[in-house]
């Protein structure tokens, strides 16, 4: 683990004792196919998709109104979601005993328009900003490494990231698609690894020290988030200044401790200003000016991944009851309680795992 430069909540912050202001609970969604793994959202904010590893369906809302408008079944294992800005094509990667594969899915005509399979075991999906190119995250014998499709052709390219031993946990695009963050895990250390995407290469690594959780950027792209956990110390949050691809440098780590529990996710706040920690004790809010923690969220049931709307006045946190909560963002920014609900948590989530890092896929419980 990288060194410690600050210490940060308490076990009593992940249990709801310290909630942030800024934010209403609004209402909740019963999606009502089981677990929540994947959550994306439009550019336009008028729709959102969830993805269902365990029902093999994933479900097209319509955030405005909260209603299911869509749900496609009979799809193996539905897991990470990636939803273009441009084309209004969403990308849902699937696992089947075969091989697994990406599902190109046309959000206004509800259908999947072609599947595009693929060696290995896929962790996670990208996709560039003109929609021109899927990336998906790979682990397989010879260790991790990238699959760029070109979703006009067809055409796979692979990018290799490291060796055997290692395990692709995380994608992310820069804002302007120039660059390619890869969180990789291995038997006793990670790393973040930067991609120039115009030349296919790596531009830098920088370890981490123990096992990435999820990856987060600044609006800007000039800061990224690096969260890892372990059972012996809890959550631990990497700020890294990425402003220059090739030598990107840790300015502060962060040790948040038991406050986030075992961390699924995070996400940054639409104009920079908080950091959401999914952990199975419930969402942690982090300010980014000051790197305090500044309160919690508590759901009524685990949260495994949450977005903000676009425009930033909205918060949405699905958990494993299946169920999407729905809060409101005001102009300070920070956000209060959840709604409650009195359902349990009906699997753990594929990525919790901590024990089995070099799972080729998540398999849920």
């Amino acid at each position: 683990m990288s060194d410690v430069s600050r210490v940060n909540g308490n076990k009593d912050s992940a249990r709801g004792s310290v909630a942030p202001p800024g934010l209403t609970p609004v209402t909740e969604i019963a999606v009502e196919r089981g677990a929540v793994s994947g959550l994306a959202i439009s550019a336009d904010g008028a729709l959102m998709m969830v993805t269902h590893y365990g029902d093999d369906s994933f479900s097209v809302i319509d955030a405005n109104s909260g209603a299911v408008v869509q749900t496609v079944v009979d799809v193996d294992e539905p897991f990470a979601i990636a939803i273009s800005d441009t084309s209004g094509r969403a990308y849902i990667s699937s696992a089947s005993a075969a091989y697994d594969s990406v599902l190109a899915f046309d959000i206004a005509a509800n259908r999947v328009l072609e599947t595009y399979p693929l060696a290995y075991s896929i962790s996670d999906l990208t996709v560039s900003p003109n929609g021109r190119c899927v990336y998906a995250g790979r682990t397989g014998a010879d260790g991790a490494d990238v699959a760029i499709l070109d979703t006009a052709s067809g055409a796979e390219h692979a990018l290799s990231i490291a060796g055997t031993g290692t395990v692709t946990e995380r994608l992310l695009l820069s804002p302007d698609g120039r660059r390619l963050y890869i969180a990789v895990n291995g038997v006793s250390a990670a790393e973040l690894v930067v991609v120039d995407t115009r030349r296919n290469r790596v531009l830098s690594r920088v370890e981490i020290g123990s096992a990435i959780r999820d990856i987060a950027l600044s609006p800007d792209g000039a800061t990224a988030y690096v969260g890892s956990c372990g059972p012996d110390f809890g959550t631990v949050l990497d700020v890294i200044d990425v402003r220059d691809a090739q030598k990107c440098a840790i300015t502060d780590t962060l040790k948040i401790g038991d406050a986030a529990g075992m961390l699924s996710g995070l996400a940054v706040s639409r104009d920079g200003s908080r950091v959401y920690l999914v952990g199975d004790a419930g969402v942690t809010v982090l300010a980014t000016a000051t790197h305090d923690v500044v309160g919690s969220i508590e759901t009524g049931a685990q949260p495994s991944c949450a977005v903000e709307s676009p425009a930033g006045n909205r918060l949405y946190i699905a958990d494993y009851a299946g169920t999407v909560a729905v809060l409101a963002v005001d102009a300070a920014g920070t956000p209060a309680t959840a709604p409650a609900s009195d359902d349990a948590p009906t699997t753990p989530h594929p990525w919790a795992a901590f024990a089995d890092l070099l799972a080729l896929e998540p398999t849920p419980a």
